[in-house]
C-alpha cells in the first residue's frame, strides 16, 4: 500500500471533494481517497497499481487542472 499526496488550489466545497473522489475511487487499485478543503489537499491510499500519472489525470478529469504532486 502507498499513500500518495496533492495539492489541488481549486478545492473549496463538497461538489469538489465529491467530484475528485469519485473520479480517483474509480481507478484500479484505489482503496481510500481523502480530501481536505482545509489544506487543499488530496491524500490518495492504493496498491502498486495506481501510478501517480493515472492519479493526477483523474483529478484533472474531475474539473481541476492545477495539481501538484507532494511526494
Amino acid at each position: 500500500m502507498t499513500t500518495q499526496q496533492f495539492t489541488v488550489p481549486g478545492v473549496s466545497c463538497q461538489h469538489c471533494v465529491n467530484a475528485i473522489t469519485s473520479e480517483v475511487s474509480g481507478l484500479a487499485g484505489v482503496q481510500s481517497v481523502k480530501v481536505d478543503l482545509g489544506s487543499k489537499q488530496v491524500r490518495v491510499e492504493a496498491d502498486g497499481r495506481t501510478s501517480t500519472d493515472a492519479i493526477v489525470h483523474a483529478i484533472n478529469e474531475a474539473g481541476y487542472d492545477e495539481v501538484t504532486v507532494l511526494n
